[in-house]
């Protein structure tokens, strides 16, 4: 049964949360198309879907914003909120990922384990961690240690955020825009702005980071006065731009991996991911793209109610898909003899529906929100 529509939600957030949650899950449902371990060879098709879904995570952290700044209760029942509807199922989920069976040996990324290798088992190590970092249990839980961070601080910003005038946000993002060049920087000057062996803070240190995405979707929401058409059009401009120096800088970084194969396996998934990090200036103006062309779109009442079902339970569907989409793309990958991005969508259409398939009857339970947000 799809909910009853609520007006007081907003109609261009709930689609951009269920296209996010989509791009996450073919994101994963990608890691199995990627890299071609017998080939050595990065696929073409799945390369370019990297890129153009490269936003997901950006537009989480953007919606995030929206929705909660400027905070309208007190603390104690903002992070009380955040609490029940975020942090403990992320906690009991984690815990299972701990134990669920995997059809590979090893999950794609985490942190190295040091601990392991010394006799601690894997087991107790994964338990161990989930206060501290994600690891490969629950490699695609990495975000929400960020989006908490960033709930702690909302509380902070709050006040200022509620009275900032236009200017004074154009002037933090100006801040931060230049941040996120940075790491080009310092390709050639590795410490600048009073960094040093024993100082990490630079100058511009306190304007960096996932925070600035927070005051992007702050201003897009309450300042972009285009009309549609424009919002629309300038919109597309961003986001083809931005895709075209991601490509670009992907293949470029897929072509120095296999120069640096003597490196070890975490330096060179590093390469991999710099030029297509969630903090490089293309991707900023790749989630500013997408944002825009969604911002003013219209639906049918019934594509509301479509869209605001979907949305309610998107928390839900990311906390369980990761392990459907281990086992779907493990059982599925390469059997449908179809071209490999049309078989990449369609997994992903199936994770999603037997996501929101589980998702569904748990959330009539007493207490579900406890388990799915």
């Amino acid at each position: 049964m799809i909910q009853p529509s609520n007006k007081n939600r907003i109609v261009y957030l709930d689609v951009l949360r269920v296209l996010a949650m989509l791009m996450v899950i073919m994101v994963h449902v990608g890691d199995a198309y990627l890299f071609n371990a017998e080939t050595m060879t990065f696929e073409t098709e799945a390369s370019l879907f990297a890129v153009l879904l490269r936003s997901s995570v950006p537009l989480f952290i953007i919606m995030s914003s929206i929705l909660l700044l400027p905070i309208k209760k007190d603390n104690t029942s903002f992070f009380k909120r955040r609490f029940t509807r975020v942090v403990i199922p992320f906690l009991i989920w984690s815990i299972i990922y701990v134990f669920l069976p995997i059809p590979n040996e090893i999950a794609f990324g985490g942190p190295a384990n040091t601990f392991t290798d010394s006799g601690l088992n894997v087991f107790l190590y994964n338990l161990m961690m989930v206060p501290f970092n994600f690891t490969g249990s629950n490699v695609h839980f990495w975000f929400l240690y960020i989006i908490l961070g960033l709930y702690l601080f909302m509380p902070i910003i709050s006040p200022w955020i509620k009275t900032a005038s236009k200017r004074s946000l154009i002037f933090f993002l100006s801040m931060w825009g230049i941040t996120l060049f940075f790491p080009y920087l310092r390709l050639y000057f590795p410490q600048i702005h009073g960094e040093c062996d024993w100082n990490d803070f630079g100058m511009f240190y306190y304007f960096g980071g996932y925070l600035g995405y927070v005051i992007l979707g702050y201003f897009l929401h309450h300042h972009n006065r285009l009309k549609a058409g424009q919002s629309m059009a300038i919109g597309a401009i961003l986001f083809i731009v931005g895709v075209i120096v991601t490509y670009w800088g992907f293949i470029h970084d897929q072509n120095a991996f296999f120069k640096t194969l003597a490196l070890s396996h975490v330096e060179n998934w590093k390469l991999i991911e710099f030029n297509i990090s969630f903090l490089s200036p293309n991707v900023v103006i790749m989630t500013a793209g997408v944002f825009m062309l969604f911002q003013n779109i219209k639906l049918s009442a019934f594509m509301k109610r479509v869209f605001t079902e979907l949305s309610v339970f998107s928390y839900g569907i990311f906390l369980v898909h990761y392990i459907i989409t281990l086992w779907i793309t493990a059982w599925l990958h390469n059997s449908m003899m179809i071209n490999p991005g049309l078989e990449q969508f369609l997994l992903t259409v199936l994770t999603f529906s037997i996501s929101y398939g589980i998702v569904k009857p748990i959330s009539f339970f007493p207490r579900s929100n406890y388990i799915i947000g």
